[in-house]
């Protein structure tokens, strides 16, 4: 058996964003929110009487194509959860994976397995936001995680300096308008109650709105911009010696290859 995915060639939004060598204009940290978001809202809303929560929503797991359009990946720590009405329903459910950096509150404060729910993707959501938009990572003016922690529980969010610093050095109107947009999401995503973060469809649209103003031909130079400091994750070469997939053996967890050929992954 073999499961066959996408490759994606641009990596992930967390190698993206902590190269600062790579020009990030804000038209693109703007189609890359979006794109997010719909991501998470389709998640959200599989059917009306189910929805899948990710649980472990973070840079790393937000995948890159070619062309550097965003697509949320690895569902491990995922779970099929049902409506009844706002709230969740159902027996207790094991915790699954999570990155405590960008996990919701109420999931630290908690030492019981939290029954997983779509705000805590939406708080995930409003965190990824920041890098995006200061291109650190969460805990960056903390001296540990463990303080981190602790702060994120009584209430406060990682410092917003850097983002501030970004607006400063922005004259351009729409990019702006983009800044403040996107403050606006992600301080309205990362509220301590969870019953104050919006869904994830009232974010998407309004992310949808905005990027639907912009210049697509723009957007392509942002994108071109971009990629002239990143280095693909290309797959081999046509004219690199490699060998076709052997069938794999489930006694011995190998290929069956002999000792003289050469896989090239």
């Amino acid at each position: 058996m073999a499961l066959i995915v996408e490759y994606m060639s641009g990596g992930n939004l967390r190698r993206l964003l902590l190269d600062v060598d790579i020009v990030l204009h804000m038209n693109l940290r703007l189609r890359m929110s979006s794109e997010i978001a719909n991501g998470i809202s389709f998640l959200h809303n599989i059917s009306e009487k189910h929805r899948l929560v990710h649980g472990d929503l973070k840079p790393d797991n937000i995948l890159l194509t070619k062309d550097l359009q965003c697509k949320v990946a690895d569902f491990g720590g995922a779970k099929i959860v049902k409506y009844t009405m706002s709230t969740t329903t159902g027996a207790e459910v094991t915790q699954g994976q999570m990155t405590r950096a960008y996990a919701a509150p109420e999931r630290l404060l908690t030492r019981r397995k939290p029954k997983p729910k779509k705000e805590q993707d939406t708080y995930s959501f409003g965190v990824i936001i920041h890098g995006i938009l200061s291109r650190e990572l969460p805990l960056e003016q903390f001296s540990s995680e463990a303080e981190y922690l602790e702060a994120v529980k009584e209430g406060e969010r990682p410092d917003t300096e850097a983002i501030d610093t970004l607006k400063d050095h922005s004259s351009h109107e729409g990019d702006l308008a983009i800044i403040d947009c996107l403050v606006s999401v992600m301080t309205t995503c990362w509220q301590q109650n969870p019953d104050s973060r919006p869904n994830m469809i009232v974010i998407r649209d309004e992310l949808s709105d905005l990027l639907n103003q912009q210049s697509p031909q723009e957007i392509q130079r942002s994108v071109v911009a971009a990629l002239e400091n990143i280095e693909l994750f290309l797959p081999s070469e046509r004219s690199q010696k490699t060998i076709l997939l052997r069938q794999f053996n489930p006694s011995t967890g190998t290929f069956n290859i002999s000792k003289n050929e050469k896989v090239i992954f």
